[in-house]
């Protein structure tokens, strides 16, 4: 990653920088979306920042399989291929689905899919969560992604809205350092992820999931 895109941790109870988007949680969802929005020249001049918990670790593809994955259809597929994720998947591995049959529990009504009835594509793609992550990770902090700072170890315990719309919204951190932006959006993960808000321009819409 190059130069000057981490951060480190402080102690300094100080406003560390101003951010048009900030995005909460590391993981597929979030890191992906912080590369779409990076990836976007609609977005070029924009200033965004990912918060990620864990610590930086250097991923190590295992001979031995994860049973936590994910089933990716082919409008994923489409949008990880624009993205230039997709192929980082495709040189670690994946599992293609070819053919899927479904039955009813009621009854012996039953339907079927099959790669044959749409143009021999794959019908859906099984990946592992951490080789899904490191693909998005890797084309992320590639240099085709230049307005994308991701800040690791970083425990948010709250925010303040911006009440005069002339002073952005600030994000606190664990260690007393804060953020402030103009486009905040936050995602939990795990027992969070119900949680979902986002305030644009002084417009706050909440949603439960």
């Amino acid at each position: 990653m190059a130069s000057g895109r981490k951060h480190s941790d402080n102690n300094e109870q100080k406003l560390q920088g101003k951010y048009d988007v900030i995005i909460t949680g590391g993981g597929i969802v979030g890191s992906t979306l912080a590369c779409a929005i990076g990836k976007n020249s609609l977005f070029s001049n924009l200033k965004i920042l990912l918060l990620e918990g864990s610590s930086d670790k250097k991923f190590q593809l295992k001979s031995e399989y994860s049973n936590r994955v994910v089933a990716l259809n082919q409008s994923t597929k489409s949008l990880l291929k624009s993205l230039e994720i997709w192929h980082h998947v495709e040189k670690m591995r994946l599992q293609p689905v070819r053919h899927m049959q479904v039955w009813d529990a009621c009854s012996d009504a039953l339907i079927s899919f099959s790669s044959r009835e749409i143009l021999d594509d794959d019908v859906a793609y099984i990946v592992e969560n951490d080789v899904l992550l490191e693909a998005v990770n890797i084309e992320l902090k590639s240099s085709s992604v230049k307005n994308v700072d991701i800040l690791y170890g970083a425990k948010v315990t709250g925010y303040e809205l911006s009440k005069s719309g002339s002073q952005g919204n600030i994000v606190k951190m664990n260690n007393g350092d804060s953020y402030s932006c103009d486009l905040l959006c936050i995602r939990g993960e795990g027992f969070f992820a119900q949680l979902y808000t986002v305030m644009l321009a002084g417009l706050k819409k909440s949603q439960v999931h």
